[in-house]
């Protein structure tokens, strides 16, 4: 059960926050980009789930970016039967977030994710990374960067699996004939 929680401290935040590849382009040897991640992350808030709980549901529209801080999480896709895929096991020390895509608008969701034993995280509502963009527009820019980036990879990947998907069906016809 998803449980609001008090964020954090800062410094924390800040370490994890620039190592996570959609801020990585900033840096805490600069005193701006530490100023402007202070104010970012005051529209952050905070939840806490125990083992087994849903942080986010295949299918459903979401509307935050989460930020792994503790714990351990699974990240899993249902066939078209319904059986569940596991696609990835992680924890804390991956620098994990999830859920980007609401950073530029409401979609629904691709994929589970599930948490692993209890586990905290950072949320981070789009609307308000929207805003905050209104009056840092660098941040907005390189961090759309980045998920753009991110989203085409994901596209090519995607094309490649249904072009190997493809062949092996292909060659499979062709040898029952």
């Amino acid at each position: 059960m998803r449980l609001p929680i008090s964020k954090i401290p800062f410094e924390e935040a800040l370490s994890r926050l620039f190592n996570i590849s959609i801020f990585n382009d900033f840096s805490a040897e600069n005193e701006e980009d530490v100023e402007m991640f202070r104010a970012l992350y005051d529209k952050f808030g905070a939840e806490s789930y125990d083992d087994g709980d849903l942080i986010i549901k295949e299918g459903e529209e979401g509307e935050y970016l989460y930020i792994l801080s503790h714990g351990s999480i699974q990240i899993f896709r249902n066939t078209q039967f319904g059986d569940e895929i596991a696609i990835a096991d992680l924890d804390d020390s991956f620098d994990v977030f999830f859920g980007e895509a609401a950073l530029v608008d409401q979609d629904q969701r691709s994929a589970t994710v599930r948490a692993v034993g209890p586990c905290k995280v950072l949320v981070l509502k789009g609307s308000d990374f929207v805003e905050f963009c209104k009056e840092h527009p660098r941040l907005g820019f390189y961090v759309y960067r980045k998920i753009t980036k991110r989203m085409q990879q994901v596209i090519k990947r995607s094309y490649k699996d249904i072009t190997t998907l493809y062949a092996a069906l292909f060659r499979e016809i062709e040898g029952t004939q």
